[in-house]
């Protein structure tokens, strides 16, 4: 869009007091709404609730922090639609939420989901200008549906008026503009929210676990460049290719979390898998994705300074998960001290398989003399402390 000023003409007119029609009155009757069924102090603890016990919950990050603002006057239309949808108790129109209501249900669902759709049209709209009779046309639709809502609310006219002298008043050039870009710039909202929804689609991952889990990994990439792939260590990859579950053993600073980390964030890039670093063995059937490949990392798992009986009986309690996921393709990574592996009880254990044990201080998997050289080129540590 231009940054020149708008010179206004009848038509692009038309458009400006649409898109202040949009953005003031049915945007205002609306919070009102959400001000009639939720207070602001009660917000937070109602949208909380609705997070927690939502594996998919449709708000972005950017809309939950505008609702711990409790400013109802930051919320736009898409925001508040899903408030006044998901919290409220409103019963749906005829036609339920998320469809075009029947011209004849003047419910307070239909007129809100009246409000969105109007709010959406223009959010797609190319054109920068709308007919006198168009214009005619949708200054009746809106006007009847803010009067329909002030009924309800049951007070007075005021957005009644604002709209009618919308219909005639001055329009700044300035103001016009700012509000048509307003309202164009929906689209790309709209694109943006989305995106989230469909990224929701993929993971059965509560939301907020799912931004824990994202932080996490996040982390992970940032120390995984200090990574170096030894001689043997596509040996390993291919193992956990092959196998549903692998556990990495060895002593404290062998590189058993860096390894299992690495090989996550490699299926992740190549193979599409969602990391889910988890604490707790009982996850790989709580968060498991039917659909989708996932990874599983789960660090000391059977304890860190010894061995821990409840977790290796809760272990021994998920060994049909580990061994068939119900995807396929997914894997548990699992990292286990040396010490603690050694204990008796993993003796005919289903973790003492040497076909799911990568030992990283055995023959084949310990350090050469190239992977010293590389390890020390990486760091910048001089070769010369080698010979």
């Amino acid at each position: 869009m231009s940054n020149s000023k708008l010179k206004l003409t009848g038509e692009n007119t038309n458009l400006a007091r649409v898109a202040q029609m949009i953005l003031g009155p049915c945007t205002n009757v609306l919070r009102d709404v959400l001000r009639k069924k939720i207070s602001p102090s009660n917000l937070e603890t109602k949208v909380r609730a609705y997070i927690a016990k939502t594996k998919k919950p449709l708000i972005n990050l950017h809309q939950e922090t505008l609702v711990y603002s409790k400013d109802y006057l930051k919320f736009d239309v898409t925001l508040l639609y899903f408030l006044l949808r998901n919290m409220c108790s409103i019963q749906p129109h005829s036609n339920k939420w998320g469809n075009n209501p029947h011209s004849g249900d003047r419910s307070v669902s239909g007129n809100i989901e009246r409000i969105r759709l109007i709010r959406n049209e223009y959010g797609h709209h190319s054109e920068r200008s709308i007919s006198d009779i168009d214009f005619k046309i949708k200054y009746k639709y809106i006007k009847g549906i803010v009067r329909e809502m002030e009924n309800y609310l049951g007070s007075s006219t005021k957005y009644q008026d604002e709209v009618k002298e919308l219909k005639t008043c001055t329009m700044d050039p300035t103001q016009s503009e700012k509000n048509i870009k307003e309202l164009l710039d929906l689209h790309e909202k709209i694109k943006d929210i989305s995106g989230d929804v469909e990224e929701m689609k993929k993971t059965v991952l509560p939301w907020n676990i799912k931004v824990i889990y994202g932080e996490d990994v996040r982390k992970w990439k940032e120390d995984d460049v200090f990574f170096v792939e030894t001689h043997n260590f596509q040996v390993m990859l291919n193992k956990v290719r092959q196998c549903p579950f692998v556990t990495f053993v060895g002593v404290p600073g062998s590189g058993k979390t860096t390894t299992a980390r690495h090989i996550a964030l490699l299926l992740q890039e190549k193979d599409g898998y969602e990391i889910l670093p988890t604490k707790d063995i009982k996850d790989i059937e709580t968060y498991c994705d039917p659909r989708n490949p996932q990874v599983f990392v789960i660090d000391d798992v059977l304890g860190v300074f010894g061995f821990d009986m409840k977790e290796f009986e809760k272990l021994t309690n998920y060994k049909d998960r580990l061994n068939e996921p119900i995807m396929p393709e997914t894997k548990v990574l699992m990292t286990c001290r040396e010490v603690v592996f050694k204990h008796e009880a993993f003796s005919g254990s289903i973790l003492s398989n040497k076909k799911h044990v990568v030992q990283l201080h055995s023959e084949e998997n310990a350090l050469n003399d190239q992977d010293k050289y590389d390890l020390f080129a990486k760091y910048n540590i001089d070769k010369d402390l080698l010979s």
